[in-house]
C-alpha cells in the first residue's frame, strides 16, 4: 500500500548555517532533516510550515515563498509494508527574532536535538532524504527549478 502525504518544510538560515533537526532512532542511525511536517485537512501548506515550526523548534517565523517542490518515497518505519509517498513544498522562511536552538513544545518522534548546521559540512552528515544536499542546491541556483521531481 501506498499513502501519500503533502510535506511542509522550512529553509531556515542565517547566512552560512541552516536549521536542522537532528533525529535518534532504535536502531542507532542519527539523521538530520528540515524543520516541518504533515499537512493537516483544511490547512495551507504556509500554515503547516509556520506550525511545525513553532512545534519542533519553538519559534515562529515569517515564510517569504515557496523554493521548490520535491519527492520521496520511502518504507514507513512501523510497517514496512507501506510507502510512503512524500511530496515536499520547501518554503524560505525568516526567523522573527534572534534564534539560539531549543527543542519545541511537540517535536518529531525521535527529534533529540535543533541544531544550526554548517552549510558546508552537510555532506559530512546522514540528511533525509538522503538527497537533501542535493536539493538545497538546487534551490541556490541563480534560476532555480520550482519542481525537482522524485529526488530518491
Amino acid at each position: 500500500m501506498i499513502i501519500s502525504l503533502n510535506i511542509a518544510k522550512a529553509i531556515i538560515t542565517d547566512g552560512q548555517n541552516i536549521l536542522m533537526l537532528m533525529k535518534e532512532y532504535d536502531n542507532g542511525q542519527t539523521l538530520y532533516t528540515l524543520p516541518g511536517g504533515r499537512q493537516k485537512p483544511g490547512e495551507t501548506l504556509e500554515e503547516t510550515v509556520v506550525r511545525e515550526v513553532n512545534e519542533e523548534v519553538a519559534t515562529t517565523v515569517n515564510v517569504l515563498g515557496l523554493l521548490g517542490v520535491y519527492e520521496h518515497s520511502h518504507p514507513a518505519r512501523k510497517d514496512p509494508d507501506i510507502i510512503q509517498h512524500h511530496v515536499e513544498f520547501a518554503f524560505l522562511c525568516e526567523l522573527n527574532e534572534p534564534y539560539d536552538p531549543v527543542m519545541g513544545h511537540t517535536p518529531d518522534p525521535h527529534q533529540v536535538s535543533v541544531e544550526w548546521v554548517q552549510k558546508q559540512s552537510l555532506h559530512r552528515l546522514t540528511l533525509h532524504p538522503e538527497e537533501l544536499e542535493g536539493v538545497l542546491k538546487a534551490f541556490r541556483l541563480p534560476d532555480p527549478p520550482v519542481y525537482l521531481g522524485q529526488v530518491s
